[in-house]
């Protein structure tokens, strides 16, 4: 990949060493957005480190973790537009567009997650994230609480705190590598988004 059209900053080596397995990941994940993602661009170089990064966001999205896909999404988004990454908040933007068809909630929590019309559970865990990112150090047992109160067991707890970190390292590692965001995510999910607010 030419330095022109990379999409990251890095000229890191191109492995083409990707298994069996790896490889249909690739091609999933390139049907289901109709284009390769630049953040897969980077991690299919070497098929350890792309495997060291599905590995625990598959662990995240267990269907017994008590964390819905719609939390999961919104747990991503707010990391993203705390920790001022530009590619996750344009890719999970693009990916809660998707999934709610709804874009002024979308700009909401990319932007001031306070200004959304949310349930007192997904306001409080959002709460909790952000102080993951910011204050982990000051988080207490009245911290973990007020997530029991609105319905989280300890082990959805446990996979809140895990997404969010998750996220934390991967906005750091999109803003370190300069991961540019295609323009595709800017669009991506809009029409779809316009459609259901007008049937509404």
């Amino acid at each position: 990949m030419t330095q022109e059209n990379r999409p990251y900053a890095l000229d890191v080596t191109e492995q083409d060493d990707l298994d069996a397995e790896m490889t249909e990941l690739v091609k999933g994940i390139e049907k289901k957005y109709g284009y390769m993602p630049n953040y897969l661009k980077f991690y299919k170089t070497d098929n350890q480190r792309l495997r060291a990064f599905v590995t625990p966001y598959f662990e995240l999205m267990r269907s017994d973790s008590g964390v819905s896909h719609l939390e999961h999404e919104m747990i991503a988004l707010v990391s993203a537009a705390t920790n001022g990454c530009f590619y996750c908040t344009a890719h999970h933007g693009m990916l809660m567009r998707g999934e709610t068809g709804d874009t002024l909630l979308t700009e909401q929590l990319a932007r001031n997650y306070k200004l959304a019309d949310l349930s007192e559970r997904h306001m409080t865990m959002l709460d909790f994230v952000v102080k993951v990112h910011k204050d982990a150090e000051h988080i207490t047992d009245d911290d973990r609480q007020g997530l029991r109160d609105v319905g989280f067991s300890d082990d959805a707890i446990w996979m809140v705190i895990s997404t969010a970190c998750f996220y934390a390292s991967s906005n750091r590692m999109a803003q370190a590598i300069g991961l540019k965001p295609p323009l595709a995510y800017f669009d991506d999910n809009r029409e779809d988004a316009k459609k259901a607010q007008a049937a509404e």
